[in-house]
């Protein structure tokens, strides 16, 4: 090839080069200015310089270009000195390897010869035996054989030391090694004895192996064992698998067994479902788990059918262990739930869920035993928390009643009661949040979540819980004899009720929902509307009320009514003060009115007049009712009969429902009570002054009670009503002069 070709060859490449790397190649013009460049012109860069720049540019551009070369100098020379040190370096290299060299070429040729001796000596061995070597293979032949003899003659002993030392894997080993040769001679009469001897000691290793096959006690290395040898004896897996399910069927059965009748040895609840999950993992599950790792490895290549028996057998294991575990769970933990014993169960059941889906995996099945199981369980306790939270609130309810002291300020003991009956709620889901904590696994699932937070928690603990509640405030009502309730009491719960339907439900709600991961306000899922909790409630407050106002009232009315059986109403005194009991009957009202103004608004008021013109008015009424005197009995029934006509046709409402305020429960009481005042006076009949004594009742009770009724109006109707029915019943109608009146009532 010629020079020329060559050096196209070289552009070529450096041409591909250039253009994989990007490298294009610049103009001649340019290249004569780059210093670094190989058509570099030094004049043409110097007349460039002079021309473009100044002088001051130039002594720079000059000591610039001197501390490069500088620069460079001394690159140069630590590249000299370094390659030179290299240099020297290598030539030591290249001497010390020319002699190891010369030593290793002594050695080849060294062992080159001694080689050939070898190749003589063993040339010179053969030639000496060629002619000895048939019969000296002959001779082998023989030993192997009379070895082999020998061995077989030996087997039965070996056969029988080995089963008595029960070292039945190396037995197993001799009588396989020569089995095939039984086979083959056994027909012969001197091996004949041998085979019989040897097959009577297999049939008792036979036997020991299936003993250690079927012990309870066996372990799984000792199974494996066992059955790997009773497969090499000839024993068809099928055979062997059907017994190994039937041997450890009998086994889980009795662990199903002990734990049905498992009995806790008295340790606290959380301490004892503890121990009994520890218990059901060790034995049952742990023993599933093993007995099915134990098939596998024992029967690798095991059918569909033969696997199908010992899955069966497992699963129907498992379906009858879940509901003993549940029963057992429930009737330990029993009736009290409280936070400790919740955190107790709740690692219990998380162990056991573990334990549980390792088995599935070995199963390799989808069934889902330990969803199901938690949600029974969960919605157990989850009833039980309620019930025990009503329990709760019912010792609370009879407490208070039977320990009631009126003297207890209304207002401080609704803090108290509400402060009681939600500290319990709140103990109560303290211990269900257990079962939905971070650190618990079967928690993550979402549809356990869901379930447990809306069905359980909310429905049928916060909502029906609610309920009872509402139930048992309002059967206080009901209650009679020493079960009967204070009537104070009975206010206080009515305002407890109120607060509940206001605003408590709904905070105890939104806790709830925070804590249990529910939407704030779902009301998805046939979820109970809080509406219907508060309506309860409001219910109850109403029912309470009524009850307030009739046990509040009755008192009032039997004193009334002792007061005006105590007395001869024809041949009484004429009137010097007004009686006692009247005055007993304002300080019971105002009493009422204290305990309502603590724990309800004063509700809306008609205008009422000023206590002067109160006075005028009803002296001028009573001025109105003085000229009775002078009528005679007839004309005085008539003008009577028209009062009372024109005070029926306004209709008194006495049974109206009670509004949650101060105005309108004392205005109940105030009703009942002068409509009682009414009805003891139509039962009675008067004289001159007993009439005169009624009317001096009426007008203090006018004079005091304005300050307790929203309706003056009203209060004016009934105690004209009472006095109209007065004058009506008395013999001889005169009433006292209203100045008369008017002084007695203020001495």
């Amino acid at each position: 090839m010629s020079k020329e070709a060559t050096d196209n060859d070289k552009r070529k490449r450096n041409n591909l080069l250039s253009q994989y790397y990007g490298i294009t190649e610049e103009k001649d013009v340019e290249n004569l200015f780059d210093v670094d460049g190989k058509h570099f012109n030094a004049d043409a860069y110097v007349d460039k310089l002079v021309q473009e720049t100044s002088l001051k540019q130039l002594i720079d551009k000059e000591q610039e270009l001197v501390r490069e070369i500088q620069s460079l100098d001394s690159e140069m020379q630590t590249l000299v000195y370094e390659n030179y040190n290299k240099f020297i370096l290598a030539t030591d290299t290249i001497r010390q390897m020319k002699s190891d060299f010369k030593t290793m070429e002594d050695e080849m040729e060294k062992l080159v010869q001694d080689m050939s001796q070898i190749a003589t000596f063993a040339n010179s061995i053969s030639s000496n035996l060629q002619d000895r070597r048939q019969q000296i293979t002959k001779l082998s032949n023989i030993h192997e054989l009379l070895k082999n003899l020998q061995f077989l003659f030996d087997l039965p002993t070996k056969l029988k030391s080995s089963v008595e030392e029960k070292n039945y894997s190396l037995a197993v080993k001799y009588y396989a090694k020569s089995e095939q040769v039984l086979k083959d001679f056994g027909d012969h009469p001197s091996f004949s004895g041998i085979q019989s001897d040897c097959q009577e000691i297999v049939t008792t290793l036979r036997k020991c192996l299936k003993d250690q096959f079927v012990r309870a006690e066996v372990t799984s290395h000792e199974l494996e064992e066992s059955a790997s040898l009773l497969s090499k004896l000839g024993e068809s897996s099928t055979s062997l698998a059907l017994e190994f399910t039937v041997i450890n069927k009998g086994r889980l059965e009795k662990d199903l067994d002990d734990l049905s009748t498992y009995t806790t040895s008295g340790e606290n609840n959380g301490e004892a479902v503890l121990a009994f999950i520890e218990k059901c993992c060790n034995t049952a599950l742990n023993n599933a788990a093993l007995t099915i790792a134990t098939f596998n490895n024992i029967f690798p290549l095991a059918s569909a059918k033969d696997s199908e028996g010992l899955i069966d057998m497992a699963v129907d294991v498992i379906n009858r262990l879940c509901p003993i575990v549940k029963t057992k769970v429930v009737e330990i933990i029993g009736f009290e739930i409280n936070e400790g014993c919740c955190l107790s169960l709740v690692a219990a059941l998380d162990k056991f869920h573990r334990r549980l889906l390792a088995v599935q995996r070995l199963l390799m099945s989808d069934k889902q035993w330990s969803s199901i199981l938690i949600t029974d369980v969960a919605q157990i306790i989850s009833n039980r928390a309620a019930e025990n939270l009503v329990v709760k609130w019912t010792e609370e309810l009879q407490g208070w009643r039977d320990s009631w002291n009126n003297d207890n300020q209304p207002h401080g003991s609704v803090k108290f009661i509400e402060g009681a009956l939600i500290e319990h709620i709140h103990r109560t889901l303290v211990a269900l949040t257990a079962f939905v904590g971070n650190h618990v696994t079967f928690s993550q699932d979402y549809q356990f979540r869901q379930t447990f937070g809306r069905r359980h928690v909310r429905e049928d603990v916060f909502i029906m819980s609610l309920k009872k509640l509402s139930i048992m405030l309002s059967n206080l009502c009901n209650a009679t004899g020493k079960d009967n309730a204070s009537p104070t009491l009975i206010l206080v719960l009515s305002r407890v009720a109120i607060d509940f339907n206001q605003n408590l439900a709904q905070s105890l709600l939104s806790l709830i929902e925070e804590q249990f991961d529910i939407p704030a306000g779902f009301q998805g899922d046939n979820l109970t509307p809080l509406s219907a909790v508060a309506a309860d409630f409001k219910q109850a407050s109403q029912t309470l009320l009524q009850r307030y106002v009739q046990s509040e009232s009755h008192v009032l009315v039997q004193m009334i009514r002792k007061s005006m059986d105590s007395r001869d109403w024809l041949t009484t005194s004429e009137p010097r003060s007004v009686r006692p009991v009247i005055k007993r009957v304002l300080e019971e009202i105002s009493r009422v009115d204290s305990h309502a103004a603590q724990l309800y608004e004063e509700g809306s008021r008609k205008d009422r007049s000023s206590d002067s013109s109160r006075r005028t008015h009803h002296s001028s009424r009573m001025q109105q009712k003085s000229s009775w005197s002078s009528l005679g009995p007839s004309q005085l029934d008539s003008s009577l009969l028209n009062n009372i006509q024109k005070l029926f046709s306004e209709r008194i409402d006495l049974s109206g429902t009670v509004e949650p305020n101060k105005g309108s429960v004392v205005m109940a009481v105030i009703k009942i009570c002068l409509k009682g005042f009414l009805e003891c006076v139509r039962l009675k009949t008067f004289g001159k002054y007993g009439i005169q004594q009624i009317q001096v009742d009426c007008y203090y009770l006018q004079l005091f009670l304005w300050r307790f009724t929203f309706d003056e109006n009203l209060v004016h109707s009934l105690l004209d009503e009472i006095l109209s029915s007065a004058v009506q019943r008395c013999l001889e109608p005169v009433l006292m002069e209203p100045g008369v009146v008017e002084l007695i009532c203020e001495r």
